[in-house]
């Protein structure tokens, strides 16, 4: 399986309004059918070295780090 690119595949998972990695977690074993088969529900597998940062990145979290 060939995942969306990178940017493309942040910006869906930025538009489910999630808060945290265990939400991204259940939302991607809640709803399979949603959930489209090019965006993998480890991310931070999938896209280590290609664009990944963390979690609170790939959600859109703003945080005060």
């Amino acid at each position: 399986m060939k995942f969306r690119e990178f940017n493309s595949a942040r910006k869906f998972a930025r538009s489910l309004k999630l808060k945290n990695k265990k939400e991204w977690d259940e939302w991607c074993e809640d709803n399979p059918s949603l959930k489209p088969q090019d965006i993998p529900m480890l991310p931070n597998v999938a896209y280590k070295n290609i664009g990944w940062i963390d979690y609170d990145d790939w959600l859109g979290i703003k945080t005060n780090k």
